[in-house]
């Protein structure tokens, strides 16, 4: 009897994942340093942050905290579909902070004005991807902000067989061995869904927002601010 395959799920790795994530992404923690500095430009009193795909809710808390003096009536909500990162919410116990089981691609957003979205767009189905960044969109209130961070497809394939070998150079860096990186590989590559750099800005600049500009970028890996 063959094994039926074991299908990738990061509520697998709920238990250790922001570890996970820092040392399967390069120049992570930056990346969330800069996302938190980036917010108190764009949250405003009496609206909503959201957190697309929040998992542990890490970032949400500290765009939280940097932000809570002067606008303690700020709502920050995180949704994610993995119910595996529950425990994770439990105990951030925070005034005005509250993570979700939800699906983005319906649940509503309003009055929204910092809104991240880390590595979660590219496990949106295409036919999805445009739709569901129009909704974000339209749910951000003037003056308002997308951070979206994504692991782009480089645009020949020889650059992309450049950044594959330096990014699998990178992982096995970071104790990852060649099997456990060529097994996630291959779960992924049933899951994803990435664009181009270049797809993800004509996309975000179609659906309504009016500045596009890139503030982390490391190998494929980048993270785009968008006004509203």
């Amino acid at each position: 009897m063959t094994k039926s395959k074991k299908v990738f799920s990061f509520a697998n790795y709920a238990r250790e994942f922001d570890s996970h994530i820092r040392k399967s992404i390069p120049g992570y923690v930056e990346l969330i340093r800069d996302c938190v500095n980036l917010s108190p430009r764009y949250v405003q009193p009496g609206t909503t942050v959201l957190d697309l795909g929040c998992s542990t809710g890490h970032l949400l808390a500290a765009v939280r905290r940097i932000n809570r003096v002067g606008r303690s009536d700020v709502d920050y909500v995180g949704i994610d579909c993995e119910p595996g990162f529950k425990p994770y919410w439990d105990r951030l116990r925070a005034e005005n902070l509250r993570c979700e089981v939800a699906d983005a691609r319906t649940r509503p957003f309003s009055n929204v004005s910092l809104s991240c979205s880390l590595f979660t767009m590219q496990f949106v189905r295409p036919a999805d991807k445009k739709a569901l960044l129009k909704r974000i969109h339209d749910g951000i209130v003037e003056g308002g902000a997308l951070i979206i961070a994504e692991k782009t497809l480089a645009e020949t394939p020889r650059l992309q067989d450049v950044l594959n070998s330096a990014y699998y150079d990178f992982k096995r860096r970071q104790g990852f061995s060649p099997q456990q990186i060529l097994d996630k590989e291959r779960s992924l590559r049933r899951l994803m869904t990435p664009w181009t750099e270049a797809e993800l800005r004509i996309a975000l600049s179609q659906v309504g927002f009016r500045e596009i500009n890139l503030f982390w970028s490391r190998l494929f890996f980048v993270g785009l601010l968008a006004l509203k």
